[in-house]
């Protein structure tokens, strides 16, 4: 066997997968799934999570506007971030009934979730009856996030129904291992009668100290799970507390260990909770440094592409990645997305989509391009042209250093920052006070150690503006400080000086948890960071900066956090805008609902007095 044949059988043509703009025209706030009615329309319906459900033919690609099927949002609690309207479901007789189910965060009863019952207007099928809601089922929230949320008809018509832990970090009220409760569970119940009748069949019905309605439990937030519409299988990506998100295969009256176990791994001072035994472990886990918060996707069932058939599609929402699988084999990175994932979704068809919070319905396709495009990068520094000098650590021509009002903090490591245009390109300042940066710009950062008299480098940050959005890794150096080595899965290790010191040096999906969308991507790079010591003028002057005519439109003023003589308020504004706001601020992908925008007048922030929904 030649090389490449081997190469080719080591690498088969499902390994990678490319996302595409699907319907470009159209646009969502905050869209949490996509899904249809299964009644032969071919209609793509998308939940948005305010309240909305909006309805659009899924057979034109150049659709221009969508229909509103459904406003609830007077009814819907946006006050957790992870509240809203978070599921929809259309019954197998959806085209005879013409009724249909969505799980919501009550605004009316606060801190409880709502699964209802809605019809469809009989005159118009692409309108719902706000007037039509029938309650389900209701229950309780101890706080406002591990809602779970996700809706979906499995076998036999039934309707499942998944609930987080309730909420607050370690799961508080043992809710896990709880299955005379609903929460931390997937629920399997009969709405053919009303409002629900438990299924004689379901694992618990009858067992003192459970619920019937429970199917399986163990859970600590089931945000989306699905059924492969050839199987029959119930796969669940199920959010993780510190340390490891998971990927389930769901059995009948199954326990799947939180919070006893965390993936497959012992909770802390909860492991002798719960026999291992008892435990079903995942089919699939990732820690930290691969995302923060799975979400649980599709077997591709489709027919236009056939490579795809039987592997299972996740992702994470911060990170952006996406893995497949088939049961029994490990996990494959599939694509570095760069995108906020909140739910994948599948249409009539059984192609693939994923919904992203920059507003966008993204097509998954099959891909024999590497995740992430590392492969063009070079393996050493010293091969980037970023250096005139490796032994002086000086910056090639062209090269510019630059420095930030406020930096963020790195451990106590001190940083220099670099820029490298495109010849004869530049940034353009934006109204917001944003850049728009040319494709094939670097932003280059280095850490040192903190040491006064022999500092030494640890590694050097690039995200690199490329055709299809950002891309980021870090080289880390040798002892030597001759050169460093690409290493996009990250590394942690010792640092010695004063002390001992433990340095993590970001994989490429850690970069991507916080260069996300909704923070211009590029944390540093804006004209409130920048302005100081005339360097935007200078850079004007020097043709690496467009201005605008006339002066530049005001923006909010930051501060060095350290320094003494600066106003108290305005050094913590501006070290929580520095350090905090690329994930928390309205429609970020922040746990913790505040606003940490120094822009942001300090009463609306959510700073003051407000409720503590993570730690403990």
């Amino acid at each position: 066997m030649g090389p490449l044949l081997a190469l080719l059988c080591v690498l088969p043509s499902d390994s990678f997968v490319r996302i595409e703009r699907a319907f470009p025209r159209l646009r969502f706030e905050r869209p949490i799934l996509l899904t249809h009615a299964g009644d032969g329309s071919g209609r793509i319906f998308v939940a948005e999570q305010g309240g909305r459900i909006r309805v659009f033919s899924g057979k034109d690609e150049d659709v221009a506007e969508s229909r509103l099927f459904l406003d609830i949002t007077g009814r819907v609690s946006r006050s957790g971030n992870e509240e809203g309207l978070l599921g929809l479901a259309f019954p197998p007789d959806y085209a005879e009934s013409g009724q249909f189910y969505v799980h919501y965060s009550s605004a009316v009863r606060d801190q409880v979730s709502i699964v209802a019952r809605f019809h469809v207007d009989p005159e118009d099928p692409n309108r719902a009856l706000p007037d039509s809601e029938e309650l389900v089922l209701a229950q309780p929230q101890p706080y406002r996030n591990h809602n779970g949320g996700c809706l979906a008809f499995g076998p036999r018509g039934m309707l499942y129904i998944s609930f987080g832990d309730g909420g607050a970090a370690n799961d508080p009220h043992g809710n896990g291992q709880n299955p005379s409760t609903f929460l931390g569970s997937i629920l399997r119940i009969d709405v053919s009668e009303d409002p629900y009748v438990v299924p004689e069949d379901n694992p618990f019905v009858g067992r003192e100290g459970y619920a019937g309605e429970v199917w399986a439990y163990g859970f600590r937030n089931p945000w989306r799970f699905s059924f492969d519409r050839k199987s029959g299988d119930l796969w669940v990506g199920d959010v993780g507390q510190n340390r490891f998100e998971e990927i389930d295969l769901v059995v009948r009256g199954g326990n799947y260990g939180w919070n006893a176990f965390e993936a497959s791994h012992d909770f802390p001072g909860k492991s002798k909770a719960l026999d291992p035994a008892e435990h079903i472990p995942p089919v699939a886990e990732y820690g930290r440094d691969q995302g923060i918060s799975v979400t649980g996707g599709y077997v591709y069932r489709g027919a236009r592409h056939p490579e795809l058939a039987g592997r299972y599609f996740y992702g994470d929402y911060y990170s952006g990645n996406i893995w497949s699988l088939r049961p029994g084999e490990a996990p494959r990175l599939c694509l570095r997305s760069g995108r906020s994932i909140s739910s994948f979704g599948e249409d009539e068809a059984g192609e693939l989509y994923l919904c992203s919070f920059d507003g966008g319905i993204y097509r998954l396709l099959p891909s024999d391009e590497e995740p992430g495009g590392f492969s063009r990068w070079p393996r050493k520094l010293s091969q980037t042209g970023l250096f005139a000098s490796m032994k002086d650590h000086t910056p090639a021509e062209g090269v510019l250093a630059y420095d930030v009002v406020a930096k963020f903090w790195s451990d106590g490591a001190g940083k220099e920052r670099w820029i490298s245009l495109p010849a004869g390109k530049a940034l353009t300042y934006r109204p917001e006070g944003t850049f728009e940066v040319p494709v094939g710009t670097r932003i280059v950062k280095h850490f040192r150690t903190p040491e006064r008299r022999r500092p030494r480098l640890l590694e050097t940050r690039i995200i690199e503006r490329t055709e299809e959005g950002w891309l980021a890794a870090t080289y880390l150096w040798d002892r030597g400080q001759r050169d460093a080595t690409l290493t996009p899965q990250g590394r942690q290790f010792e640092v010695y000086g004063h002390g001992i010191q433990t340095w993590q040096a970001p994989s490429a999906s850690e970069c991507a948890t916080c260069h996300v969308e909704g923070a211009g991507f590029l944390l540093g790079l804006r004209a409130a960071q920048l302005d100081r010591d005339g360097q935007l003028e200078r850079w004007a002057r020097e043709g690496r900066l467009k201005l605008p005519v006339g002066p530049l439109p005001p923006h909010v003023a930051l501060v060095d956090p350290y320094d003494e003589e600066a106003p108290l308020e305005q050094r913590a504004r501006t070290w929580l805008d520095v350090n905090c706001a690329m994930c928390h601020y309205p429609g970020g992908p922040g746990n913790a609902s505040f606003d940490a925008r120094a822009s942001t007048p300090l009463e609306r922030t959510g700073l003051l007095d407000g409720e503590v929904t993570q730690g403990g």
